[in-house]
């Protein structure tokens, strides 16, 4: 009676960021310009919400390495980060998400790692990396990370973990290194989270990979209160996928035992090691973050304190980065986009976003101060050992990277790198057909063997065997997920036309683009990009769907025919029970009178019968009281959800 019917054919610590390259506003493209794969892709909607992600139980502190090996020290020389592999961060997941790709140097010496390799832990002051000896002799150190959120929930605030702190400790121990104790300097940082905690929703995001030295003003204030306001306060079910990139200016800087002695971190000059060496650098230059919105979710508002503008820049200001200023130890930006990629830079006081109902790309940038290297020594002091052996050589000190690796092509083609990794992604997802239609409450039929008097009976039975929790997966599934069937076939020429694009916009973006050009590139690249990640979401989520029908769905249609047939059975009880206490009144009665009549007869076969009369009545009065017993108990099941209808129980928490 319940089974499925024909089938239906398919057809914080918070993070902050760095700065974009383009700080202009350019003009659209017409609809007339897109590519044919934007314009295909206006017509795909998504209703799809991910199930929640069990957040695993685990020590945020990793483990602890005490000891240096040639690998560690040869991170320093490496010109690319590392690309984890999915291993190395499947069980960093939230509530609200989980990260999908990671790039970091792996095991990069620490300050403290590095200095007692090559100076000897005996010739240092170990006070000096008081706060940061926990991280051992490596930290990771990040360089970009993505992850795919749904809001499911909200917030808690909690205190910053061992890890984040040590990690922003950092920080401060390479503008001392650098700087020595300047007592100008008001910078100081804090360990800033690139996906923050309250993003993730979960501890897992305290990774070395997914914390660095982040300005304390702009973690605590700029960031928090406008691009991570926006995501934490989204509306639940909004779901976008969220990259923070990390530029460094150099990856290492050099230092020579005389700053070290004067700085209270070597104890004294070693002839026998080298008198300069290079030491990884910890503070990046730069922070960039982009939320980019894959369903018809809702972003939240910026804060309006005005504290958390302080350091707000619409050129960014680079020049006038200064870290005696708390202004000016960062300045940042921040660009809405509608679901065009047509852009805007954020204007506090703008009447334009008063409400951002069209925000579905955020944009967040922001430049900090960084140490600068003072009183460096030309020439060794106090220092004999052999010229040969004068400067190590761990790593090269090379400054500007961060201007390189900002230029737009170099963002473009690193574009279209990350796209092509998802168009790969995508065809690894093998798309499922539209399980066979069914009716979630099929009222009609239940209406055929469940009248008035049968319903409580029924409702209980429901109640009983924990129908409840089958009912709303499915309910739920039918609602997050059935629907992208419908675009099933479309987003296949969707695809299509995707990858044509793709492979048109990598052989236009090349050294003979214009900069116009090339921002042109980069917009295409945004929306192409969003549309893919769209097709990906919707092939998993009809995995999803295929998933929780095909385990849920055939013990729940057993429960409702059981419980129909249980509830049924309840009822002839019932009535039969009422029977048969009915009949057992008459006898009662008719014994009643025969013991009365036998009071006034003396013979001795009928005092016998008058004996007899009583056993009897005893046994009677036992098995009325009993069957009663279990008639009141019938009437309680029948009575106890007659009220309620079935929608109302079966939605019901």
């Amino acid at each position: 009676m319940f089974k499925n019917q024909d089938h239906v054919p398919v057809v914080n610590d918070m993070a902050s960021n760095a700065h974009l390259p383009e700080n202009t506003l350019l003009p659209p493209n017409s609809h007339r310009n897109m590519p044919p794969v934007l314009q295909l892709a206006k017509k795909v909607g998504n209703k799809a919400m991910t199930k929640l992600l069990q957040n695993q139980k685990q020590s945020s502190m990793p483990v602890i390495q005490r000891k240096l090996n040639q690998d560690n020290l040869n991170k320093m020389k490496a010109d690319k980060p590392d690309t984890y592999e999915k291993d190395d961060f499947e069980n960093a997941v939230g509530d609200d998400g989980k990260f999908t790709d990671v790039k970091a140097d792996k095991g990069l010496p620490t300050f403290w790692g590095l200095l007692k390799e090559v100076y000897g832990e005996g010739n240092l002051n170990q006070s000096f990396f008081h706060f940061t000896k926990e991280l051992g002799d490596t930290c990771d150190r990040p360089h970009s990370v993505t992850a795919e959120i749904t809001k499911k929930g909200w917030n808690s605030d909690r205190d910053a973990s061992a890890l984040v702190t040590a990690i922003g400790n950092l920080g401060y121990e390479e503008s001392l290194i650098r700087d020595g104790n300047d007592k100008h300097r008001v910078a100081s940082y804090n360990g800033g989270h690139l996906v923050g905690y309250q993003i993730l929703r979960g501890e897992k995001a305290d990774q070395q990979w997914n914390v660095a030295p982040q300005d304390k003003k702009n973690n605590q204030q700029s960031y928090n209160n406008t691009i991570e306001a926006m995501l934490r306060e989204a509306d639940v079910g909004t779901k976008y996928e969220y990259t923070v990139e990390l530029q460094y200016d150099q990856y290492n800087f050099s230092v020579d035992q005389d700053q070290l002695k004067k700085r209270g971190i070597l104890k004294e000059i070693d002839s026998d090691k080298p008198w300069e060496i290079q030491l990884p650098v910890r503070i990046p230059f730069k922070w960039d973050a982009t939320a980019l919105m894959i369903n018809d979710g809702q972003f939240g508002s910026p804060t309006d304190g005005s504290s958390s503008y302080d350091q707000y820049s619409q050129t960014m200001d680079e020049a006038n980065l200064d870290y005696t200023k708390e202004d000016t130890t960062a300045r940042y930006n921040l660009w809405l986009a509608d679901d065009t990629g047509d852009k805007k830079l954020f204007d506090k006081g703008s009447e334009d976003f008063d409400d951002i109902e069209w925000v579905k790309n955020i944009h967040f940038s922001m430049h900090q101060a960084l140490p600068i290297d003072r009183k460096k020594n030309k020439n060794p002091i106090n220092w004999k050992g052999e010229e040969g052996k004068k400067v190590a050589h761990y790593g090269d000190v090379q400054k500007g990277r961060a201007a390189k690796s900002a230029n737009g092509l170099g963002k473009a083609e690193k574009m279209l790198e990350q796209i092509k990794q998802l168009i790969h992604e995508i065809e690894a997802i093998e798309d499922v057909k539209k399980p066979a239609k069914f009716e979630l409450l099929p009222k009609k039929q239940i209406n055929q063997h469940i009248h008035g008097q049968i319903k409580g009976f029924f409702i209980t039975r429901l109640n009983e065997c924990q129908i409840k929790n089958d009912y709303q997966k499915l309910r739920d599934a039918n609602e997050d997920w059935l629907d992208l069937f419908s675009v099933q076939q479309e987003e296949l020429e969707i695809f299509r036309l995707g990858k044509e694009t793709w492979n048109d916009l990598a052989t236009k973006i090349n050294e003979q683009a214009s900069p116009v050009q090339i921002e042109e590139h980069i917009k295409s690249l945004t929306e192409l990009k969003r549309t893919l990640l769209k097709i990906k979401d919707h092939r998993e989520s009809r995995r999803l769907y295929t998933g929780v029908v095909d385990t849920t769905y055939p013990e729940y249609a057993r429960k409702l025919v059981e419980c129909v047939t249980d509830s049924k059975q309840d009822y002839l009880r019932l009535i039969n029970l009422k029977r048969r206490v009915g009949e057992l009144r008459e006898e009662e009665e008719e014994l009643d009178e025969q013991i009365e009549s036998s009071k006034k007869k003396v013979k001795r076969e009928e005092i016998t019968s008058k004996t007899h009369a009583k056993e009897r009545m005893q046994v009677l009065i036992k098995q009325i009281y009993e069957l009663e017993n279990e008639i009141q108990g019938l009437e309680s099941r029948q009575n106890n959800y007659n009220r309620v209808s079935y929608e109302e129980f079966l939605n019901s928490k």
